[in-house]
């Protein structure tokens, strides 16, 4: 059983990875884009300003994975995962259900690139919106680099090469 967590800024290749490995290893993905969109679309945005959407979709991403783990199954999280608490939180479900964690940080040493891919990626996320630059400049500002263990792979690098340190890493 493993839980293998998705992180760095958008546009740095996360989801691609993350789900081209939960191909590869028959593993769920759950991305944080997607939950959220689907509260969107629900209407269920919260009304309290201190509690943002992205606390609820930290939230959901922790539901399930906590209950993959109680099954006994494998789960892939694909999120910035910015925020330390949340990252210790899920460290700590691996350790509790005895599941091998494994942190991958999708980084771009290329601005210029990173912006180019960015802006011409469409996710088509139903009801969802593409992010912008400044959102990931915004998100930079407050990303806090990994401690620990992790694996981290540039966008510079080509997919295959990524794919193939990300599986060799996981399995």
């Amino acid at each position: 059983m493993k839980l293998i967590v998705f992180s760095g800024l958008p546009g740095t290749g996360k989801s691609a990875l993350a789900e081209a490995l939960g191909r590869h290893l028959s593993i769920p993905v759950f991305t944080k884009d997607w939950l959220e969109a689907t509260l969107v679309r629900s209407e269920m945005i919260p009304s309290n300003p201190d509690k943002p959407l992205g606390s609820a979709g930290y939230q959901l991403l922790t539901t399930l994975t906590e209950r993959q783990l109680k099954l006994g199954q494998s789960a892939i999280l694909d999120s910035v995962a910015r925020p330390q608490p949340i990252r210790e939180i899920w460290y700590r479900l691996a350790q509790e259900y005895g599941a091998k964690w494994r942190a991958i940080q999708c980084i771009c040493s290329d601005e210029s690139f990173h912006r180019t891919q960015l802006e011409k990626r469409e996710r088509n996320i139903p009801g969802w919106y593409e992010v912008s630059w400044s959102d990931v400049e915004q998100l930079r500002r407050h990303y806090l680099p990994w401690e620990g263990e992790r694996l981290s792979v540039d966008m510079m690098n080509p997919f295959e090469i990524n794919l193939a340190s990300v599986i060799k890493y996981c399995e």
